[in-house]
C-alpha cells in the first residue's frame, strides 16, 4: 500500500483506500498493528523495570506445571464426584494462565482484572468442593479457606472486572497530546498497578499449587517433591522482598523468609 502505511488513529484509513479489499483489511492491519506494538512496547517497560517479578512468575509456574506433568504421567482409577470437579477446575486455573500473565503486563489491566477474579474464584471453588460446601450455579464465597483475608482484593477486581469503578476507568486510559486529552485507544502502561496486578498473580499461582497438593495427595496421584516446594518459596520470597505481599512469619517460619539454601 506504499505510503499508505503512514495511516493510523486520527485518519480517514477506507476512504484513502482504493478498493473494496483495501477497505475490508487495512483498518485492521494498521490499527490493531499499532495495538500490537504498544503492547510489545508495554511488555518490554515491564521487563526492563521488573525482571525480578517475572522470575517469581517463571518459578511459581515452573513448580505448579511440572507437578502437574508428573501426576498426569501416573495412571490412576478413574475421578469422580467432587474430586473429578476439582480437577476440572484445577485445570481451567491452567489454562488461563498464559491470558492472565499477557494481560497484565501489556497494559490491559481491566481484562487482567477479569482473569485474576476468576483465578480467585477457580481457588475458593476448589477448597469448597474439598469439604463440600460448593453450591452448583453459585458465585464462590471470596474469602474461604486461603483466600480468608483476601476480600477487598476480591471486590477491587470486582470493581474493576465489573467497570463501576469510574476514576479507575479513566485512569487507566487518560493520556494527553499537547492540548488535546482523552482516553487512549492503546493501551498505557502504568508500573505500580502492572506490579500489584503480577503479584496477584503469581500469589494465586502458587496458593493452586498448594491446594492442588492437598488434591492430588488426598486422590492418591502424587505430592509436591522438595524441589518444587522450594521454586514456591522462591516465587514468595522475591514478592515479599519487592514489598508486594506481607507473610506471617509464626505460621512459615524463618526459614520461608530466607529462602532456599
Amino acid at each position: 500500500m506504499g505510503a499508505k502505511k503512514d495511516l493510523g488513529y486520527g485518519d480517514d484509513i477506507i476512504s484513502s483506500m482504493e478498493n473494496w479489499g483495501e477497505k475490508t483489511l487495512a483498518p485492521v492491519s494498521i490499527l490493531m498493528g499499532q495495538h500490537a506494538e504498544r503492547c510489545a512496547k508495554n511488555r518490554k517497560q515491564f521487563k526492563e523495570n521488573d525482571i525480578v517479578l517475572t522470575q517469581a512468575h517463571a518459578s511459581a509456574c515452573s513448580a505448579f506445571l511440572n507437578f502437574i506433568s508428573r501426576c498426569c504421567g501416573k495412571q490412576f482409577d478413574e475421578v469422580i464426584g467432587d474430586p473429578a470437579q476439582q480437577l476440572d477446575l484445577i485445570t481451567h486455573f491452567i489454562h488461563g494462565i498464559n491470558l492472565c500473565e499477557i494481560a497484565i503486563v501489556e497494559g490491559l489491566y481491566t481484562q487482567a482484572a477479569t482473569l485474576l477474579r476468576q483465578e480467585h474464584e477457580l481457588i475458593s471453588a476448589v477448597q469448597e468442593l474439598g469439604v463440600s460446601k460448593r453450591k452448583d450455579g453459585k458465585t464462590p464465597h471470596a474469602t474461604f479457606g486461603r483466600l480468608k483475608n483476601m476480600g477487598k482484593v476480591y471486590g477491587e477486581l470486582s470493581g474493576a472486572a465489573h467497570v463501576s469503578q469510574s476514576h479507575l476507568m479513566h485512569d487507566i486510559i487518560a493520556t494527553e497530546i499537547g492540548d488535546r486529552k482523552g482516553p487512549s485507544v492503546v493501551p498505557l502502561f502504568h508500573r505500580e498497578l502492572a506490579r500489584n496486578l503480577y503479584a496477584l498473580h503469581v500469589s494465586y499461582i502458587c496458593q493452586m499449587t498448594f491446594i492442588t497438593d492437598e488434591v492430588h495427595g488426598a486422590l492418591g496421584i502424587g505430592n509436591l517433591l522438595e524441589e518444587e516446594k522450594s521454586l514456591l518459596v522462591v516465587a514468595t520470597k522475591i514478592l515479599h522482598d519487592e514489598g508486594l505481599i506481607e507473610i506471617e512469619v509464626d505460621k512459615v517460619g524463618e526459614a520461608f523468609l530466607k529462602g532456599v539454601s
